[in-house]
């Protein structure tokens, strides 16, 4: 729950910096970290006022390794600031110590000597850093929104982010915005800025983590130890904790992990849970649709969690659409989620919690399911049928050229799952583009499979629960996302994920809660649906999704998002009770409405 913010005048024109605070573009209630003629850095968290070595340091966020890093400058921890440490730490280690520092953090290290900055966010936590490199002049910080105010150079929309994001290409994530000129540091990676240069340089790579082979237990008794560590770091010595908790394995397992611990003083946790308002099972065909009844099995089975439910009746889903625009100013793939998200964080912060954990990483990391090929082949035909395993076989083999043609031409429609307008994506060559994308191809092995559901060095994941948790006043802490966790995760062979004796997948992190999570939940196959009642949700108000459409059709956006998808898409929900009514309203409806409205007040609202 904290910021940063600097300027650099790289050409060194006087009066520059001057001009733009005495304009007031310049954000209010910041403390100084650093300010001359060509330079300032601010952050809000007040500042100790001692500089160590040659840099000022501006932080923002939270060190989780802080006994690691105070013993290792054999410093007392309790007797540190999260800042000071940061700052001592840069001192003694320079850009060494952002592998060190785990956290959900971002810095900026100013060396007015060598007129030098540095800016450097986490390894893969929930944390934002933009900056904009304009001509003469570059600017940083972690609201998005305090650069645009700035109005230092012209900013134009990102066109094929905006194609990329409707078509669920992930080629947007990574460095990009959709506002052209600002870009983000993406997760583990660090810039550094002279007048003369700017240099991009990458300090942790969870792609280059060997594999370990050890007993099957050891696998085990490693990720209970290094997850129950992850949890224990994210927990704070004092206040109200709270967590998200579904019916799954990955936010159960940190749940009943953090009231373990909590319960060793005394304290309890709170546990959200999202619940539809209408029975969704005629949309969540296959799988769980309303997920409370195996939440609660976690609550009773951990003894000290106070469970709530998280209907978000309040708050429609077009309405938390336009929130959320207010809050992260891009579209989103996700667009469906944001009415039960916001409604959650908003009600933990209004009940006292500082702090909310989730599982939101899980799924490639501690419940990596296991590739398909590490099934046997009886059961892999059994799996995917006799047809399916015949092509996935065939199509693994096929030399790349040839699979990348194979694509092309499968992808050469007009994008008809999406509510992008066919002339708009034919003129950015969308398909032959996506084609070429070596990350789209299909059947690539288990780990590159992971890695594309992780986005190491690209996630905006993080950023995005960062600046949801900024705006309801908390910090969100995802043990599942924390690198090491991660690091160990993909180090485990696939075939550890899958039980030999029965082919359940998820063996490891089964395995692991054995004793914490309810067999109910821990040997659940089912998956669990989000938003599952979001096609009654929208029903439920038809004039705020009228006037959504209408003003998409009568705006700017109308020469990017396609409204007469749009319109067929609400003319099924509001006819049909299906899986299908429940996808279009997913990919179609509320992904189009939300980058519809963006488009309509790009330049003037964000």
């Amino acid at each position: 729950m904290s910021g940063i913010f600097g300027i650099f005048v790289r050409d060194g024109a006087p009066g520059r910096l001057a001009a733009l605070r005495g304009a007031g573009r310049l954000p209010q209630g910041r403390a100084p970290v650093f300010s001359d003629a060509t330079a300032m850095l601010s952050q809000e968290r007040p500042v100790e006022g001692i500089r160590d070595g040659d840099a000022a340091v501006a932080t923002a966020g939270r060190i989780h390794n802080r006994l690691e890093i105070a013993r290792a400058l054999s410093l007392d921890a309790a007797m540190v600031s999260d800042h000071r440490l940061f700052t001592l730490a840069y001192a003694r280690w320079g850009q060494g110590c952002f592998s060190r520092i785990h956290g959900d953090w971002s810095c900026a290290c100013w060396h007015p000597a060598e007129q030098r900055l540095v800016l450097a966010r986490d390894h893969h936590g929930n944390t934002g850093l933009y900056y904009h490199d304009a001509p003469g002049i570059f600017a940083f910080a972690t609201a998005r929104r305090d650069l645009l105010a700035l109005g230092l150079a012209p900013v134009e929309m990102d066109e094929l982010y905006l194609a990329q994001m409707l078509v669920s290409w992930r080629a947007y994530q990574g460095d990009r915005t959709i506002h052209g000129p600002i870009r983000r540091v993406p997760p583990a990676h660090a810039l550094i800025i002279t007048p003369d240069r700017i240099e991009v340089q990458r300090y942790w790579r969870l792609e280059d983590t060997p594999e370990l082979r050890v007993r099957r237990d050891e696998y085990v008794e490693g990720l209970r130890e290094i997850f129950d560590r992850a949890v224990r770091e994210r927990l704070p010595d004092r206040g109200g904790v709270a967590a998200t908790l579904s019916g799954g394995l990955d936010s159960g397992s940190v749940a009943v992990t953090a009231a373990q611990m909590l319960a060793g003083s005394g304290r309890r946790l709170a546990a959200y849970t999202s619940v539809p308002l209408a029975d969704p099972s005629a949309y969540a065909v296959g799988g769980l649709g309303d997920e409370y009844a195996l939440a609660r099995d976690t609550a009773r089975a951990a003894g000290t969690i106070d469970l709530h439910r998280i209907d978000a009746a309040s708050v429609s889903p077009i309405q938390a659409i336009r929130d959320m625009l207010d809050i992260v100013l891009e579209p989103q793939h996700a667009a469906g989620n944001f009415f039960w998200l916001l409604d959650l964080y908003r009600t933990a912060a209004r009940a006292g919690h500082g702090v909310v954990l989730t599982g939101q990483l899980g799924n490639g990391g501690i419940s990596w399911s296991g590739g398909i090929g590490a099934l046997p082949w009886r059961r892999q035909i059994s799996t995917l049928g006799m047809a399916g395993w015949a092509r996935r076989r065939v199509r693994g083999m096929l030399p790349v050229r040839i699979e990348q043609g194979w694509r092309g031409w499968r992808n050469s429609g007009d994008f008809g799952g999406s509510a992008i307008v066919p002339d708009f994506a034919g003129r950015l060559r969308l398909s032959e583009r996506r084609a070429a994308d070596a990350e789209e191809a299909p059947y690539v092995s288990p780990r590159l499979e992971r890695l594309r559901m992780l986005l190491p060095g690209r996630s905006q994941v993080g950023a995005l629960h960062a600046e949801m948790g900024r705006a309801a006043g908390l910090s969100v802490g995802d043990p599942t996302g924390d690198a090491r966790v991660l690091a160990f995760c993909l180090s485990v062979p696939d075939s550890v994920f899958v039980d030999p004796a029965t082919g359940q997948s998820r063996w490891l992190i089964r395995e692991a809660m054995k004793g914490r999570l309810p067999e109910t939940v821990r040997l659940n196959r089912r998956m669990g649906i989000q938003a599952a009642d979001l096609v009654p949700r929208l029903r439920a108000c038809p004039a705020e999704v009228g006037d959504a459409i209408d003003s998409i059709a009568h705006g700017p956006a109308a020469g990017y998002v396609d409204t007469t998808r749009l319109e067929a898409a609400w003319r099924l929900l509001r006819s049909e009770d299906t899986p299908q009514a429940y996808s279009l309203a997913v990919s179609v409806l509320t992904r189009g409405i939300m980058a519809g409205l963006f488009v309509n007040g790009f330049g003037r609202s964000w």
